[in-house]
């Protein structure tokens, strides 16, 4: 009986905390589907609608809904389009770098690996704010200011500890029969690498993949002080001035955050097509870890 009340006990504690862990994750979940929902509608709404009922679900007007879509396209077509230049650059060099590094570091013997590697693993320990003005000074001394280079490199400089750590013991974890038979076969280091591991490894790839792009797509202050000229400016950058603006000209977020919408279609286009990868690559990181 004694035993019977113990284990009793115990599931009801469990399940108390399980209860406790779901409602939280509610809670938060539906805050942020809620200013995912504000933003929808909001863009739905004419100017009028959108001073005098901002949060209030009202039916859709598709002539206000088509004509607000098709101004904030006019307004942000141009800066999509070089935030897919930076985002798509970015996103290579970020997976082309650490796998070709990863595979080194794994497959080869040199003086100081290991120091090298925990040097690089050391660079994730200092926040990204405390290197930005020294970042700036050497983006300044090489002339890449207002240069889509200028945003990419050192994007894909500052994915590279993470992205390595992963990788390497991803790597690590195939045997060297693997790697015996493939040079038994005649394969060289570039056939193993491009052949043999990175296919083994696509789950984390793909999360390395959206986690590269999605930060890069989204980010905001970085850009803003490189790219000063308007033509050059991302999406992020560009939707910022032109929410002010429109603000100011008519006293409504209905166009502006239409922009929003529109930036964010890609995103969710990207993760719709790679979330089977991207879950697998997960919980692989999981149990790897």
């Amino acid at each position: 009986m004694k035993k019977g009340r113990l284990f009793s006990r115990a599931g009801a504690k469990r399940l108390t905390l399980d209860a406790i862990v779901q409602l939280v994750i509610w809670f938060f979940l539906i805050f942020a589907w809620l200013s995912m929902y504000l933003m929808v509608i909001k863009s739905v709404k004419s100017i009028t609608q959108d001073q005098k009922y901002p949060y209030t679900p009202t039916l859709i007007d598709f002539g206000v809904m088509a004509d607000n879509y098709r101004l904030a396209w006019l307004n942000i077509r141009q800066y999509i389009g070089n935030s897919f230049i930076i985002t798509c650059a970015q996103t290579a060099g970020s997976l082309i770098v650490p796998i070709i590094t990863a595979f080194a570091f794994v497959r080869f013997r040199f003086p100081g690996k290991n120091i090298i590697f925990m040097a690089i693993l050391a660079l994730m320990m200092i926040p990204g704010t405390l290197t930005l003005t020294s970042q700036y000074v050497i983006v300044y001394k090489f002339r890449l200011t207002n240069s889509f280079l200028g945003v990419i490199l050192p994007g894909i400089a500052s994915s590279i500890p993470m992205s390595l750590f992963l990788l390497r013991s991803f790597f690590g974890g195939v045997s060297k029969e693997l790697f015996d038979a493939a040079e038994i076969d005649g394969a060289n280091n570039a056939v193993t690498l491009f052949r043999i591991m990175v296919p083994l490894s696509m789950p984390i790839i793909a999360v390395l993949g959206i986690n590269s792009f999605m930060g890069s797509w989204n980010d905001y202050l970085w850009p803003s002080l490189v790219l000063l000229r308007g033509d050059m400016r991302p999406i992020s950058v560009a939707l910022v001035s032109f929410t002010d603006q429109y603000y100011n000209m008519t006293g409504a977020y209905s166009v502006s955050f239409a922009g929003y919408v529109i930036s964010s279609i890609p995103l969710i286009v990207l993760f719709a097509a790679c979330s089977k990868q991207f879950i697998e690559g997960i919980s692989a990181g999981a149990f790897k870890m």
